[in-house]
């Protein structure tokens, strides 16, 4: 181990160590719990009106430790936001039951039944990610979600159908996702919810789109290729 120079009495350029990794799980387990509280938070009122000192009140923490973490409350949702993203990457890596697809619009049919069911169950996502409220830095990261999914739809059409790979087929697959989420966001706009009419004109939407670049009739694979 090379050798570190110890920080003399009134040292400014001296580099303090890194925290250890107990101390990262602590903070860790201390974040999710603001996050937590956060939800709870905005399960009650307007985003607009979250405070750090009524998330702080609801974890039952000091306001300092809020602000050690978040200095906004926007940075706070924006971090929120993130949490309900990762968790949407996760339900799109699912295993899709071979047996089950006919077609391989159905893999986007099994895509977006599974979000929808993930944003009923969980009303501030819906917010966050669909309403006017989440902000551009929200949006963006949501878009790059988007793109990460796209691509794991992309890479299940070519592992449960037989289709030449492309480039363009993956990123036609990302863009797929935003348009359906689009439609979600104007539903949600006009209701306050996704409609069921609103959700079956995304995926038709979604699916006319993904036609451009996927034969209708590409033939179902015998057997999962395996990825």
């Amino acid at each position: 181990m090379p050798w570190r120079r110890q920080p003399a009495a009134g040292d400014s350029t001296a580099v303090a160590p890194p925290p250890g990794p107990q101390r990262q799980a602590r903070g860790r387990l201390r974040i999710e719990r603001i996050l937590d509280a956060a939800d709870l938070v905005m399960q009650r009122q307007d985003a607009a009106a979250v405070s750090l000192q009524d998330v702080a009140q609801e974890a039952k923490l000091p306001p300092a430790s809020l602000y050690h973490y978040f200095s906004t409350s926007q940075s706070l949702l924006v971090e929120l936001a993130r949490r309900y993203l990762t968790a949407f990457e996760v339900l799109a890596a699912r295993k899709v039951d071979h047996d089950q697809l006919v077609h391989w619009g159905d893999l986007c049919a099994f895509h977006a039944d599974l979000a929808l069911r993930f944003y009923h169950e969980h009303p501030v996502a819906m917010r966050l990610l669909l309403g006017p409220e989440c902000g551009w830095e929200i949006r963006s990261a949501d878009h790059a979600t988007n793109r990460r999914i796209g691509g794991i739809y992309y890479r299940k059409l070519i592992q449960h159908f037989v289709v030449a790979e492309s480039e363009a087929v993956e990123q036609a697959f990302a863009v797929s996702v935003t348009i359906a989420d689009a439609i979600w966001a104007l539903s949600f706009a006009r209701h306050g919810a996704v409609e069921p009419e609103m959700a079956r004109e995304s995926l038709r939407a979604r699916l006319a789109y993904l036609q451009l670049y996927v034969a209708p009739q590409a033939e179902k694979r015998l057997k999962p290729l395996e990825r």
